[in-house]
């Protein structure tokens, strides 16, 4: 957010918006979450990740006359909390080895940085924190993936937050760059969709569009409808674009909105693994009145923050009440196509994330709902590896058990 935001060495740091704290909140989350899911086997003795910062800015926002921490401050603090907290009561410690790197290409913003890291002695082991000279995240990329290769060489297991102003500083083909590279990578990427926007009224929209990473034919078959077309591929197909034009499986895509500037803005995060993006989405519902979801009730369209009082589009705030609608919108719409492609012999609940996974804003455990539901209903079976049919009783899915046609369905899901 370095663009967005001014900082000058010695003055007061710039005031933040309800949706930069947002975003924040989220990251804050996101980073607790994933050192608790991947630290929970007690005989583990070391833990390396290294967490990225493109756009780093100068550290310190104030909020209603208080000192707020900007994304450098949040990934150190949740490192040493994660660090605390985890070793308390283990007979024998955890070893956290986490690399913070932080660019920043402004050099009054990366002095107010600097400053701050130095003032709270962050600065004081090199081979834990590297602050690297001004410069664009695009020309620090690659020492920065180097480096984490070189601690890493099997996982590369690392977070790049990648919270750009505009939409030209980070793109997809950096995105694809650093997952090509790193095994075990994720990016979180914030993009002005209002940006992209003004440009679907130009000619030159696709040759644009299409070096930043995204497929030139497909955003062409787009374009040929009307403006109202060009804009939902801008709300709910270019994620999509996206995640094809790199080598991740899995995305969440936020949707906000700035109370005072009303820039629209993607938050998207992309990862290669299910629980990684179990866990945003977790955080995502946690984070209600602040988060949400715009367009139609549940399917493949937008998440976001709605900092205005009122929206033109519906919102939901993933409240409980919002639970229930997805859950039966999903009782209603998956259904039928998991009855598809049951007919096929049967799937793994991995199976039914594979396929609808990406399309809505159902976790884990909403899909193991919806299966329990099922098997309670006679519709379907959940059997075990070899075949044997599961207890009645069972409410968690195993990752091994198999989800199959009942022997007594006589009528399609839904049909009752």
């Amino acid at each position: 957010m370095a663009t967005a935001f001014h900082w000058v060495p010695g003055d007061r740091p710039p005031t933040i918006e309800e949706h930069s704290l947002a975003k924040l909140q989220v990251l804050r989350r996101y980073l607790r979450a994933y050192f608790d899911t991947l630290n929970q086997d007690v005989r583990r003795d070391q833990f390396r990740l290294d967490l990225v910062d493109g756009f780093a800015g100068g550290g310190l926002y104030l909020h209603d006359g208080q000192e707020e921490p900007g994304s450098p401050l949040v990934m150190l603090e949740e490192s040493q909390s994660a660090d605390h907290r985890i070793n308390e009561g283990r007979s024998k410690p955890l070893r956290f080895d986490v690399k913070h790197h932080f660019v920043e290409r402004d050099p009054a913003h990366r002095e107010c940085l600097r400053r701050v890291l130095q003032e709270r002695g962050h600065l004081q082991e090199r081979d834990r924190v590297a602050l690297y000279p001004p410069q664009r995240f695009g020309d620090a990329l690659d020492e920065i993936i180097s480096d984490i290769a070189r601690r890493q060489p099997r996982s590369g297991r690392s977070i790049f937050l990648l919270d750009q102003c505009g939409y030209t500083d980070a793109d997809i083909n950096m995105v694809r760059r650093i997952g090509e590279r790193l095994p075990n990578a994720e990016v979180i990427l914030t993009v002005a969709i209002d940006a992209m926007l003004n440009f679907a009224t130009s000619q030159n929209i696709v040759s644009r569009l299409a070096s930043r990473g995204f497929s030139q034919g497909a955003i062409e078959a787009v374009l040929r409808g009307g403006s109202d077309h060009r804009k939902a591929l801008m709300q709910r197909d270019l994620p999509k674009l996206a995640l094809d034009g790199t080598v991740f499986d899995w995305f969440t895509a936020f949707f906000i909105r700035p109370k005072k500037s009303r820039r629209e803005l993607w938050f998207v995060h992309f990862s290669r693994n299910a629980k990684a993006r179990d866990v945003m989405l977790e955080c995502h519902w946690k984070s209600r009145n602040s988060f949400a979801h715009y367009g139609e009730s549940f399917g493949p369209k937008m998440l976001g923050f709605e900092a205005l009082e009122r929206s033109q589009m519906p919102l939901l705030t993933f409240d409980g009440r919002d639970r229930q609608e997805m859950n039966a919108v999903l009782t209603e719409q998956l259904v039928p196509q998991l009855h598809r492609e049951l007919r096929a012999g049967g799937l793994h609940l991995s199976g039914v994330l594979d396929h609808f996974g990406n399309r809505i804003a159902a976790t884990i455990a909403d899909f193991n709902k919806q299966v329990v539901v099922l098997r309670d209903a006679g519709e379907i079976r959940i059997v075990g590896p070899g075949g044997k049919p599961r207890s009645r009783s069972l409410q968690v899915i195993r990752p091994d058990d198999r989800i199959v046609l009942s022997s007594q369905l006589a009528l399609p899901f839904g049909k009752r």
